[in-house]
């Protein structure tokens, strides 16, 4: 693995702590936790909108559009609505280090599942014993982790 590409998925991992940390906080003090989902999908768009603007990639053509399947168009946004307002609802409750730790071990082992059955257009890669030896000591870890 390219070390630089590892690092800034690392980075990844400690903004998308921050903005579980910094939705469920703001949840907190306003008494709501729909407000900062919302809120932090309005923020998106914009920034959204504003990097269409500057980075001056083509839009693709309406046929192109079209021609990809419809649950593509919904399932992004229905999806990380549910784990935003599942995050900040669960964060009080869970804490940083759990709530992470079953998040990231939720997403391995549903990745594991999608590269060895091809879901959702990965390229299919076949569970190994080595790779089943990893999700077992994820689980073991988060479980640790988590007190359970």
């Amino acid at each position: 693995m390219n070390f630089l590409l590892g690092f800034l998925a690392l980075l990844c991992g400690l903004v998308l702590t921050s903005q579980i940390g910094s939705n469920a906080l703001l949840g907190k003090l306003l008494g709501n936790p729909y407000i900062p989902a919302a809120a932090n999908m309005l923020i998106g768009v914009a920034t959204t909108a504003v990097l269409l603007i500057v980075v001056h990639r083509p839009l693709p053509t309406m046929q192109a559009a079209a021609a990809v399947p419809w649950w593509t168009w919904i399932a992004g946004g229905l999806l990380g609505t549910i784990y935003l307002t599942g995050n900040i609802l669960l964060a009080p409750k869970l804490g940083a280090g759990a709530l992470v730790g079953l998040v990231v071990t939720g997403q391995l082992l549903f990745a594991v599942a999608c590269d060895h059955f091809g879901w959702l257009g990965f390229a299919q890669h076949s569970v190994t014993a080595w790779r089943a030896v990893g999700c077992l000591l994820l689980i073991a870890g988060v479980a640790l982790i988590a007190k359970f």
